[in-house]
């Protein structure tokens, strides 16, 4: 996971040394548990480097890189039990990279990444009451303060109150913006396209080029050139997650869900580890509440693999069965 300023990627053993280089700072130690160490030796980078990757995957540790350099980290605390839905996330930055607008950026993404490899509802954050930036930092990622625990803690020998910060699974799914596309965005658009067609479980994927043959092609060859193309993509923390088109496939080639001339066949995408968590639902709700009153279409139409588990949600969504053939059903949602 990068941006253009800093990398989040798992750690490595040769960490240790640029570890502690940045670890190694009262004021670092100042704002997290006591548990982790000062002074801070490049020895104690090691054992924790080692005890991280001793754990299983997916990992729930992550260092944050800037020019190559290990300057901070960040992490999920996976709770038990009764709690096991929930997870503590933990983080700290070098004091040289304090103030960049870094850990923000940092703290999202480990969201998304959390979120999206664990069975979690909920993350949250203890923040000692005195560390007003750490407060802010979680704010900006969208975390909600849902309450002061007082006395809740002792840090250099003082009793203090702990800010409880959270957010739920929900709240960050409603965090992904919307966009239209682009000329710039045909390569992304190639990419969820073969995201697109339907792969069984467990089968051997498909070729990429699987999406040159002319019948798959046509829903996307010389796109935004053609009267009816409409594209919209899902993106969350600036990363584009899916996105959804509708083309009249009226030519020699006709579409795999063709209805009529007038019908716009809808194409859907989600990758994969944005899966399930009712993006594609959201994507539903956006282009069809556009083609149907911003371009006054009176039905959309699309074709589905009869194993394709997507079928329940088209039905959930409104679409009904117009045809079926051996594999596919073919399917519209007409306006209201």
């Amino acid at each position: 996971m990068t941006n253009k300023i800093f990398e989040l990627r798992e750690w490595r053993l040769s960490d240790a040394a640029s570890l502690a280089e940045n670890a190694n700072n009262i004021h670092i130690w100042n704002n997290v548990r006591d548990y982790f160490p000062h002074p801070y030796s490049e020895k104690d980078g090691k054992n924790f480097i080692e005890m991280v990757l001793a754990k299983p995957n997916p990992t729930t540790d992550m260092a944050i890189v800037v020019n190559g350099k290990v300057v901070g980290g960040i992490g999920i605390v996976l709770q038990t039990d009764v709690e096991r839905i929930s997870a503590e996330i933990g983080y700290w930055l070098g004091e040289n990279y304090w103030n960049k607008g870094i850990m923000t950026e940092v703290v999202k993404q480990m969201t998304t990444y959390a979120f999206t490899n664990f069975p979690l509802r909920k993350i949250y954050a203890p923040v000692f009451d005195f560390n007003i930036a750490s407060q802010k930092v979680l704010q900006k990622a969208g975390f909600e303060r849902e309450t002061i625990l007082k006395q809740a803690a002792i840090k250099n020998g003082k009793v203090i109150d702990e800010h409880y910060y959270s957010i739920l699974k929900s709240q960050w799914r409603n965090q992904v913006v919307y966009r239209f596309f682009t000329q710039d965005d045909f390569p992304l658009l190639e990419d969820l396209l073969y995201e697109a067609i339907f792969q069984p479980e467990g089968a051997e994927p498909l070729p990429r080029d699987i999406i040159k043959k002319p019948e798959i092609d046509a829903y996307i060859r010389d796109f935004g050139k053609k009267q009816g193309d409409f594209c919209l993509f899902a993106e969350l923390n600036g990363e584009i997650v899916g996105g959804a088109w509708l083309r009249i496939l009226n030519g020699e080639i006709k579409g795999f869900g063709n209805i009529d001339s007038e019908t716009p066949e809808l194409a859907i995408a989600v990758f994969k580890k944005y899966r399930h968590l009712g993006i594609g639902t959201g994507l539903l709700h956006k282009i069809a509440d556009l083609a149907f009153n911003s371009r006054d279409y009176k039905q959309i139409s699309l074709s589905v693999n009869k194993a394709n588990h997507a079928v329940q949600m088209y039905k959930k969504f409104g679409f009904e069965m117009v045809r079926e053939n051996e594999q596919d059903y073919i399917m519209a949602l007409k306006r209201k």
